[in-house]
């Protein structure tokens, strides 16, 4: 049985909206990162056309009929084309400012879990047998994150006004889900097939720790867990207080000197679920 332990989503800014979503239903449970807007003036007319996106996202995967994850990927993202496409009344817009998402997605299964991942979304998972796993994401991609805003010449103002980075990161989003490159969740029904599929055989009890990856940054970018200390310490101190040792080594390194980033702090979720 797959139960959901505790959940914590935490916004990057709080003057600003967040941009993750999460949930979980019956034996299966997600993570949703929308990828923050590269533009001022969001098409879906709301706070942001990530948060609308992973917010649709959302409800289409609790509401979703099928068991397949792929199926019901496929199935959600091909609705938020048409509800988009409606929502911004046919206005034409450079790839770059279609929504976009990382998503992960579990399920329980007789031997563990098995899942799929679009874009960077975490699970550190931790077994009976002491069995620990971090995975999800591209292979070093907080590092190749990193490398790349530490390039930034410009990481005192706010995001939208870095117009060097602003331009590169437009131009890597373009560059995006189509084929032979890195695909996310997106308005197109075919990233569900280039989802990356993969299964843990757990032995009962085991832990699973569900991230975006402004949470799994605790041990991806800064170092302070390795996945068996993660999950360790969100069973022994909680959600709530690795979301506070979060803020405060970011606060700590607010200039990101230390640690080369984008913004000061990102949108962190996390889904703590029992396998029994």
């Amino acid at each position: 049985m797959l139960t959901l332990v505790e959940s914590l989503s935490l916004a990057g800014d709080r003057a600003k909206q967040n941009d993750d979503a999460c949930g979980a239903r019956g034996a299966q449970a997600w993570v949703i990162d929308g990828a923050t807007d590269l533009h001022e003036a969001p098409l879906s007319r709301r706070a942001s056309d990530a948060a609308w996106f992973a917010q649709f996202l959302n409800a289409q995967l609790n509401a979703a009929q099928s068991e397949d994850l792929r199926d019901s990927v496929a199935r959600a993202v091909a609705t938020a084309d048409i509800a988009f496409k409606e929502i911004a009344g046919g206005a034409q817009y450079e790839k770059w400012r279609s929504p976009i998402a990382s998503l992960l997605f579990i399920e329980e299964i007789e031997a563990g879990v098995r899942g799929i991942d679009l874009g960077d979304c975490r699970i550190a998972a931790l077994d009976a047998s002491g069995g620990a796993w971090l995975l999800g994401g591209p292979e070093q991609a907080a590092d190749a994150e990193t490398a790349l805003a530490a390039r930034q010449t410009d990481a005192d103002k706010p995001l939208l006004q870095r117009d060097a980075t602003i331009a590169r990161l437009r131009e890597m989003r373009a560059a995006l889900n189509q084929p032979g490159a890195h695909w996310t969740a997106c308005l197109d029904p075919a990233c569900a097939d280039q989802a990356r599929g993969w299964a843990l055989e757990l032995a009962r009890p085991a832990h699973l720790l569900l991230m975006t990856d402004g949470f799994s940054a605790l041990a991806d970018r800064y170092h302070a867990y390795d996945a068996a200390g993660l999950v360790r310490a969100a069973l022994e101190r909680g959600l709530q207080e690795l979301g506070r040792e979060l803020r405060a080594i970011e606060h700590a390194d607010a200039r990101g000197a230390k640690h080369p980033r984008f913004k000061r702090s990102d949108d962190a979720t996390a889904l703590l679920l029992r396998l029994t």
